[in-house]
């Protein structure tokens, strides 16, 4: 594959100085770390980043007037997400809804059954991506791992064009000048080839794999990408090493327990992926890996 990704930033600073110099991995925390606060808001990914993560990791949707919204589900989700008093608004897909139409939801008081200990903390909104970029401009220690997703087939609202949505994202992503601390990943690798032609600068990360290729070196040479998502089970230490020497960033799936953090630090992981990255970083600080 060559040593396409050698340059960027040193390898994200030869994987952020080895974890704050412990020789761990870094820690990304998955929509901001949804097992301790309002999933994919701009007040998780703040703790996150009080809890020295190397990477915030959120979904991007597509709004009715082309807008790119931090939120997981193609819908409003009912179970968390309720309508400002007085505002009109019911739940719907977010394609069918402005950007200002979208943000007018609570998105706090309540959360996700999967994440029933998450803090509540009501009047949470929806944030646009450009306000979490803006949230974070004065800290260039922090990175991104940006996940587009797309409706289906069949979902109500306008199609969404692959190419404008990597391009609005480009747009900025060069305006907050993060080429070289954005990391974007998706399902649906259409959006991963649009960026690569944009901005072959954006490092791009498909997921899936496993499902779609038994050989997964040859897709990430295909797609030219340079990180791939890969849970304990679907890879081995040395296939891990073998990406890492070719520049390739080699992530775990989502893990929240001590066990699986263990052995997401045999396998040799650049990165734990998890919602609990608090407890993620005490462990590895425990194990000295981390200060």
């Amino acid at each position: 594959m060559g040593r396409p990704y050698r340059s960027l930033a040193a390898l994200l600073l030869c994987a952020a100085s080895a974890a704050a110099l412990g020789a761990g991995p870094m820690i990304v925390a998955h929509r901001g770390g949804a097992l301790a606060w309002p999933e994919n808001s701009l007040h998780a990914f703040r703790m996150a980043e009080q809890a020295g993560v190397e990477f915030l990791e959120f979904d991007l949707q597509m709004t009715a007037d082309n807008q790119l919204l931090v939120t997981h589900d193609a819908d409003i989700n009912p179970q968390f997400c309720t309508p400002e008093a007085g505002s009109g608004l019911v739940a719907k897909p977010v394609r069918v809804l402005t950007l200002a139409q979208s943000r007018g939801f609570d998105c706090g008081a309540r959360s996700r059954a999967i994440y029933p200990e998450a803090e509540k903390r009501p009047g949470t909104r929806m944030p646009a991506l450009e306000e979490v970029f803006a949230a974070f401009s004065g800290n260039t220690r922090i990175r991104y791992f940006i996940e587009t997703k797309l409706p289906g087939e069949r979902a109500a609202g306008a199609p969404v064009d692959t190419t404008l949505y990597a391009a609005k994202l480009d747009q900025l992503i060069r305006r907050y000048g993060l080429e070289e601390r954005v990391v974007l990943q998706s399902f649906d690798w259409r959006t991963l080839r649009a960026m690569r032609e944009l901005n072959p600068a954006v490092r791009t990360c498909p997921l899936g794999v496993p499902r779609n290729s038994a050989d997964y070196h040859a897709t990430v040479r295909e797609l030219q990408a340079g990180c791939i998502v890969l849970a304990a089970e679907e890879t081995t230490p040395a296939q891990v090493a073998r990406f890492q020497r070719d520049g390739v960033l080699v992530f775990s799936g989502v893990i929240d327990a001590p066990g699986d953090w263990e052995t997401a630090v045999e396998t040799g992981y650049d990165a734990i992926f998890t919602n609990d990255p608090v407890g993620a970083g005490d462990y590895l600080r425990a194990r000295g890996l981390r200060r």
